[in-house]
């Protein structure tokens, strides 16, 4: 998830702290724990707080609002960079991770995600709805790592047999389903794995289908396969996992088979 960021200049970065230091003092968070937060000795966090230096009003707005941030529990760091631009950095900026870095084929994942779960919803999947959460993840093309891969964060969301929301989609959270994904990616011919409850019935469906082990991986040599099932083992649900070129696919399938069981 993208931090939020605030560039100050070097020379402002004391005034800043200063700022800091008198705006939770003022909120009546003792000075050995301000302290603590700001990384300073506690005389210098007195001498800061006693200070009658003049201080910008742009700095006072800022420590303001990072103050009310540590107040309501959010973590807190100081931190010096150097910046190479045409004009340099001054306010607030989100600092994404490299692999959350909006570009093109991120876009157009996140994209048919959205599409796929917009196809699901409402859906009434009873019968394909395990007792661990359902997710859909979909990786870039040639993914190396999970870092390349996006699912829904925590899964989808499903009241009374239906799908109904979702938390966001992230690329690099979905341990599980990246890693199977990553490994069968390398065998068939997949971009994208959604799994759901065991079929048992899955004679009736006219996908192909085959099995993986308990490790997780393929019982055969199979490399055209749309279902892939999961018998269980200790501690670990009967499950199956639906195979595709991207999320649209492997819902649309999902669909078909609900069809052809019921």
């Amino acid at each position: 998830m993208a931090e939020e960021a605030i560039f100050v200049k070097s020379g402002d970065s004391i005034l800043l702290k200063k700022a800091v230091a008198k705006a939770l003092y003022s909120k009546n968070i003792e000075q050995s724990k301000i302290s603590n937060i700001l990384k300073l000795s506690q005389p210098m966090v007195s001498n800061y707080c006693s200070s009658d230096d003049r201080i910008p009003n742009n700095i006072i707005d800022l420590a303001e609002k990072i103050s009310n941030k540590i107040i309501n529990g959010q973590s807190t760091t100081f931190n010096t960079c150097v910046s190479f631009s045409e004009k340099p950095f001054e306010g607030p900026f989100y600092i994404a991770r490299k692999n959350e870095v909006i570009s093109d084929e991120n876009n157009r994942i996140v994209d048919n995600l959205t599409e796929a779960f917009l196809l699901l919803k409402g859906k009434n999947i009873s019968g394909l709805i395990p007792e661990v959460k359902i997710n859909i993840a979909m990786a870039k093309d040639n993914a190396e790592g999970p870092d390349d891969i996006a699912a829904f964060l925590n899964g989808l969301i499903i009241a009374d047999y239906k799908v109904t929301g979702n938390n966001g989609i992230r690329f690099g959270r979905s341990k599980h389903l990246s890693s199977l994904l990553l490994y069968l990616g390398e065998i068939i011919d997949i971009n994208a794995i959604i799994n759901i409850a065991y079929i048992e019935d899955v004679l009736k469906t006219s996908f192909s289908y085959s099995y993986l082990t308990k490790d997780f991986k393929l019982q055969d040599n199979k490399n055209n396969v749309d279902i892939l099932l999961h018998k269980g083992d200790f501690g670990i649900e009967p499950c199956a996992y639906i195979l595709g070129k991207d999320a649209v696919d492997v819902v649309n399938k999902v669909l078909r088979i609900k069809e052809e069981i019921k």
